[in-house]
Formats: structure tokens, C-alpha cells, sequence
């Protein structure tokens, strides 16, 4: 079981790095760089402004670990088919789930120490916390992580504690407890509690070990971590294994109701209510107009706000292109009575429509925080102006053709 744990561990990562070679390419790389050279610079100039006693601080340093525990689940990389295939070997499997196990820790160990890092000198800086205080909080979230993914290795078995796998006890409401009174009373008292919460998971594990697997939850709950993982590919690169859904938005007809049905419109239909109704489509637009809106009213300064908003709209559109080809599968569009030209004009005016759409958000988010640098906001608009338009009319019919050539 722990070299079929192994050779599907290898798969996966192959798998995972060819997503992250499409991913971090040339260029998002540089621009990468700069972001986190930008965020880093802002980052320390805010600690200077920073003093102890601030009400708000505690709050935001529960709030950010919060968040560093739910990230990095079980990984068990079960599949479908092995409910039938290793359903003999079911009283073996534990040991590979306990190798899955072994590697979810490792992940999230990495993961816990990386916003540690990032959040201690928010935390030395606001809490006046010493060295001790420190490490004693990055004991206490690496148990606090270590008892969330032992809960999550229980619910894969059928238990008759049925508190033991709740996600909400051990993914929010100790962790809750245990962060708020190390940073609100002492660091040893929320060390404890964890410890605490960690040994009662542990010591449960002899009555479910050997009791029969849920395998209808541990096929689900890898599927859901896959799906997340791909979500986060699907943000930079086309993902095949994800399957979209359409779902009817009733509160956006009085937009798609404007468009005249005539036959020059037929594509500018398809692709306003295609991209519209496609789960993964919108979800990975508002995704990103969200993600940047936030960037750029945490970040002030005169050239980084520009920076960033040129960046996240051509993301946005880049991963807007996938969408023309979307109908090309479909025999019935190849009988429409018009010409590849009407198809390229309706798509650009849906990714006009949809751009300028996300250039006035992040414009307004700009104006919000830089109010005494005009500058920065007058070079957001221009800039986004025409990168929307070099984007729309100059890169786009050269990519759909390139694109086409190789299809």
C-alpha cells in the first residue's frame, strides 16, 4: 500500500508541475516579482507607522492564522474506481492513508511557517511579543493544523463519535479559541488548549482505525481538493479535467436583453450568455476582479496601484480567450448563415464590454485610496484605456488566429 501511495505521488506531482511550468512562466514570474517587491515595500513602511495597543491588531492576527489553518487538506489521492478495485484490500488501507497523511503534513507544516513568517513582525511590531511568544505561537498553529487534518483522517471511516470529524469543532471553533486566548491572555493557554484538542484526536484513533472506510466521503472529499486545486490552475492556464455547469442569472437579463436578435448578432448571443452562465467562466472573472480590487485598495503608492490594475485586466482577458472556441464543438453553429468575421466582432465587443467593465472597478478602488495622488489614478485610466484597446483590437485576432493555425 505505501508504494501504491508512492507511485500515485509521483503522478501527481508530475502532474502538478506541468501545471506550474504553464503557470509561472517568463512573464508572469517578472511581474510576480514585482508585485511581491511592491507588497513588501508597502508592507514595511506600514509596520513603521504601526504601535502597540492597537484595538484592531489582535484581531487581524487571529483573522490571517484563521485562515492559515483551513489551507492544505488530507490529501489521499483516492480515485473513483478504487471503491471497486481496492475494496478487497480495505483493512490495508490504512497505511496508505497514513502516508497521505505524512504528506498533507508536510504541505501544511510549509504553509503554516510561510504566514508565520510573513505575520511576525505584524505581530512583534503591534502585540510586543517576544521571541518565546513567538515560537509558541507557531507551535500553536502547527497543532492546531496537525489536529484538523488528524480529524479529517477520521472522517474517512465510518464513527460513532460523530463530533471527532466535524469540521466545524476542529476547522473553526478551537482554533478560534486557542488563537484568541494566546493573543488576548497568554501564549501557553492557547498552546495547551491545542495540545489539548490534538491528543483527544489521537487518542481516538485506535477506536476508528480498524472500523470499515466511508468511501463515499473520502472519494468525495478528493475530488473537492482536486477541484480546488484546478480552480487555482484554471485562474492562469486552460484546465481540461474540470467539467463546467451552466446556471440561469436572472439578475443580469436586463443586459443580455438588450442584445438585438438579428442574424449579425448571433455569436455576440452565444458568448454574452455563454460567458455569463458558465459556472467556471464567470466564476473565474469575478475571482479576479475581486482578488484585484483588493490588491489595489490595500496598496497605495504612485506606480504600484498602475502596475497592478494593468496587470490583473490583461489576466483577466487572457483567460477570457479559451471562450471563443467554446462553440466550435457544436455542429449546429457551423450551419449559421454567417461569416468568421461577425464572430470575431462579437467577441470583441464581449470582451470590450467586460474589460472596460473591470478597468472602472479598479479605477474607483484606485480613486478610494489614492485621493492625494491624482496622478496615480489619472495613470490607471490611461493606461487601462489603452491596454483594453492594444489588447482588444491589436493582440486578440493574432492570438485567435495563431490559435486557430494549431487547432
Amino acid at each position: 500500500m505505501k508504494q501504491l501511495f508512492r507511485q500515485r505521488l509521483s503522478t501527481h506531482l508530475k502532474e502538478m508541475m506541468r501545471y506550474l511550468r504553464l503557470v509561472f512562466n517568463d512573464y508572469f514570474v517578472l511581474a510576480l516579482l514585482f508585485v511581491i517587491g511592491g507588497l513588501g515595500y508597502y508592507y514595511s513602511n506600514a509596520l513603521k507607522q504601526l504601535h502597540t495597543g492597537l484595538w484592531w491588531a489582535p484581531l487581524v492576527i487571529v483573522g490571517i492564522l484563521l485562515v492559515s489553518v483551513q489551507l492544505g487538506r488530507f490529501a489521499t489521492l483516492i480515485e473513483g474506481p478504487d471503491y471497486v478495485f481496492l475494496l478487497p484490500k480495505e483493512a490495508e488501507l490504512y497505511h496508505y492513508l497514513r502516508s497521505g497523511f505524512r504528506y498533507s503534513v508536510s504541505i501544511a507544516i510549509a504553509i503554516q511557517v510561510l504566514f508565520w513568517i510573513l505575520l511576525m513582525p505584524f505581530v512583534q511590531v503591534t502585540m510586543h511579543a517576544t521571541t518565546t511568544e513567538l515560537y509558541l505561537l507557531l507551535a500553536t498553529i502547527l497543532i492546531l493544523k496537525l489536529t484538523w487534518l488528524n480529524t479529517d483522517f477520521a472522517r474517512k471511516y465510518h464513527l460513532r463519535q460523530s463530533w471527532l470529524a466535524s469540521r466545524f469543532i476542529f476547522r473553526l471553533l478551537v482554533p478560534v479559541i486557542a488563537l484568541g486566548l494566546s493573543v488576548y491572555i497568554n501564549y501557553w493557554i492557547g498552546l495547551i488548549i491545542s495540545l489539548a484538542a490534538l491528543l483527544a484526536s489521537y487518542f481516538t484513533r485506535q477506536n476508528w482505525a480498524n472500523r470499515s472506510l466511508d468511501w463515499t466521503t473520502m472519494i468525495a472529499d478528493e475530488n473537492s481538493r482536486m477541484h480546488t486545486v484546478y480552480q487555482f490552475f484554471n485562474l492562469f492556464t486552460d484546465v481540461p479535467t474540470l467539467q463546467g455547469s451552466v446556471k440561469r442569472r436572472r439578475y443580469v437579463d436586463g443586459i443580455l436583453n438588450r442584445i438585438k436578435l438579428i442574424p449579425r448578432n448571433t455569436y455576440l448571443y452565444l458568448y454574452a450568455h455563454g460567458i455569463v452562465r458558465d459556472n467556471e467562466m464567470s466564476g473565474l472573472y469575478v475571482r479576479l476582479l475581486v482578488i484585484g480590487t483588493l490588491f489595489l485598495v490595500f496598496v497605495k503608492g504612485a506606480l504600484l496601484p498602475i502596475f497592478l490594475s494593468l496587470l490583473f485586466v490583461y489576466l483577466i482577458g487572457f483567460q477570457m480567450i479559451p471562450f471563443y472556441f467554446h462553440f466550435s464543438d457544436n455542429a449546429f453553429v457551423h450551419v449559421y448563415p454567417i461569416t468568421n468575421r461577425y464572430q470575431l466582432k462579437s467577441f470583441q465587443r464581449v470582451l470590450l464590454y467586460l474589460l472596460n467593465t473591470v478597468g472602472v472597478v479598479f479605477a474607483v478602488a484606485v480613486l478610494a485610496v489614492n485621493l492625494a495622488t491624482p496622478v496615480t489614478f489619472i495613470g490607471v485610466i490611461v493606461g487601462e484605456v489603452l491596454e483594453i484597446w492594444l489588447f482588444v483590437y491589436l493582440y486578440l485576432p493574432k492570438r485567435l488566429a495563431r490559435s486557430e493555425r494549431t487547432r
